[in-house]
């Protein structure tokens, strides 16, 4: 499972998911998801404060809210589409979950990129998130 400083340091490579049950496996995944979605979180509010205090509010955070919804309606339609793929075995649920997780630790670093860095040297507001450790991880 991921720790804390996970939290802290944004998305981290982990170990596998080990287990002797496909539901062990699926919930050490679960956790994975969960501590996924408190980073993404954590950056999408520190997005959103960004947007409002550095931009028209009423136009940059509304269109942000809007971008989250919708990338949110995408994932769970991506995911669940390799959900029903993999119907045929047990691995469907670790499959969905894993394409949660990534999508999830994609969305982390794209809001970073967009909302969270400067064009010129000032440091980003929040540490980088490792896409490359979220695109080798198998």
């Amino acid at each position: 499972m991921l720790t804390v400083i996970t939290t802290v340091l944004a998305v981290t490579t982990a170990a596998p998911c080990s287990g002797t049950t496909t539901l062990q496996v699926n919930a050490c995944f679960e956790a994975r998801l969960k501590d996924s979605e408190v980073i993404l979180n954590r950056y999408f509010q520190a997005a959103l404060r960004r947007a409002r205090k550095e931009s028209d509010a009423a136009t940059a955070a509304k269109q942000l809210i809007n971008a989250e919804r919708s990338w949110l309606a995408y994932r769970d339609a991506e995911c669940g589409s390799v959900f029903d793929y993999w119907r045929g075995g047990t691995i469907r649920a670790t499959m969905e979950l894993d394409c949660r997780i990534r999508l999830t630790r994609l969305r982390t670093y794209t809001i970073w990129r967009d909302w969270l860095t400067y064009a010129d040297s000032t440091p980003p507001l929040l540490p980088r998130p490792d896409v490359e450790a979220v695109m080798s991880e198998g």
